[in-house]
Parts: structure tokens; C-alpha cells; sequence
């Protein structure tokens, strides 16, 4: 059940894949699988808001863990090597709740799918990554600069350069906000718009080889 060569090395091609194929739903369901449970209810608003503070949670922890282990690249000891092969893990387990999160907008056969696409192509990846760990750990041990003290380097260069590749969920997480805000839909569309657009311009690269903790 691993994952192949071709789904390693585009990993966010795939993602975006299985989230179009999720939000296509739309075209055979009009409603978010979040309004067709609560809309019914005695304060349906209410518990549209609550849902979606949950799902927000889900994105924002999702996109903070996936943030965090883009930046973790130190790796001096046997137990800080085996820490650092558990957070270039754990961005796969980020990106699954992000997913979650994300799919409490899709109709009910979208959540389905993503929540299930995302589940599978997680769990995949995660059963490659226990077979090419160690070799993986030697080759992104990082240089530092004689000049500038190991902190800050990767203060500078690893923090930036982490949100830039997690743009779209923090884009998502801001949309989210202003969702449970104001409840309005078409806000929200164009905030995941611009969201997936800007991400698309400063990753662009990313959709030709597979993400690198380490960069």
C-alpha cells in the first residue's frame, strides 16, 4: 500500500485533484454537507456558525502542523534524528485534518471523497516514508552558514519560506474566519479564490517534484 514513485513526487497535484473532484459535487448537490444536517434544526444558523468554528479548528491546527514540520530540519543525535523523521511525517497528518476542515464546505458525496481521497493518499505516503526515512535524514541535514548563527538562518530562511508553501491553507484558515463571520457565501468563494490563486503563483514550482521539508 505504498505510495508510488509518481504520487511522492507530485503530492499536491494529487491533493488538488481529489479536491476538485470533491467540490464537482456541487454540480449534482447544491448544498454543503454542513447545511444539509443543520438546516432543519430549531436554530439552524446557530449551529451552521458552531460547525464551522469546528471545521476552521481542524484547518488552522492542520495548517500550523504542516507549517511547524516544513520548518523542523535539525537533526544532531540519534533521538533528534528519529524527531525529525516524526515531524516530516506528521505534515501528512496536517494536511488530512486541514482536509476535513476544508471538506465541511464540498456537499455530502464531496466530504466523502475528500475526506476518504485525502485518508488514503495520507496513509499511503506515511507507509513510504517508514522505508526511506534514514536515507532521507542524511540527505537534508542542513548547512549552516559560518556567518550567521544557526538560529537565525533558520529563523529567516525556514520560517518564510514555510508559510509560502502552506499560502492556500492559510488563505483557507482566513476565508474560514470571515465565513463563520458572516456566513456569507459568496465572500467566502472569492477569499478561497484569491487564496488558491496566490498560493498557485508563489508555489507554482511545487506541482513538478515532490515537497522538500528541507528547503
Amino acid at each position: 500500500m505504498k505510495a508510488t514513485d509518481f504520487e511522492y513526487r507530485h503530492q499536491t497535484l494529487i491533493h488538488q485533484f481529489i479536491v476538485a473532484v470533491a467540490f464537482l459535487a456541487y454540480f449534482v448537490d447544491r448544498e454543503d454537507i454542513v447545511w444539509r444536517f443543520v438546516k432543519a434544526s430549531s436554530a439552524p444558523r446557530g449551529f451552521e456558525r458552531f460547525s464551522f468554528v469546528v471545521a476552521t479548528v481542524f484547518i488552522v491546527v492542520g495548517a500550523a502542523i504542516c507549517t511547524c514540520a516544513r520548518v523542523y530540519r535539525r537533526s544532531e543525535s540519534a533521538i533528534g534524528m528519529e524527531s525529525y523523521g516524526h515531524f516530516h511525517r506528521s505534515r501528512y497528518y496536517g494536511d488530512l485534518l486541514y482536509a476535513i476542515g476544508l471538506a465541511s464546505l464540498a456537499p455530502l458525496w464531496g466530504f466523502m471523497i475528500l475526506v476518504a481521497g485525502e485518508t488514503l493518499r495520507v496513509f499511503r505516503l506515511t507507509q513510504r516514508e517508514d522505508t526511506r526515512t534514514p536515507n532521507l535524514l542524511l540527505q537534508t541535514l542542513p548547512t549552516a552558514s559560518p556567518l550567521i548563527p544557526p538560529a537565525a538562518q533558520e529563523f529567516h530562511s525556514g520560517w518564510g519560506r514555510a508559510f509560502r508553501q502552506e499560502t492556500v491553507k492559510w488563505g483557507l484558515f482566513l476565508t474560514m474566519v470571515v465565513f463563520v463571520i458572516t456566513l456569507k457565501d459568496r465572500l467566502a468563494e472569492a477569499f478561497a479564490a484569491a487564496s488558491f490563486l496566490i498560493g498557485l503563483l508563489l508555489n507554482a514550482s511545487i506541482f513538478s517534484r515532490a515537497p522538500n521539508i528541507a528547503e
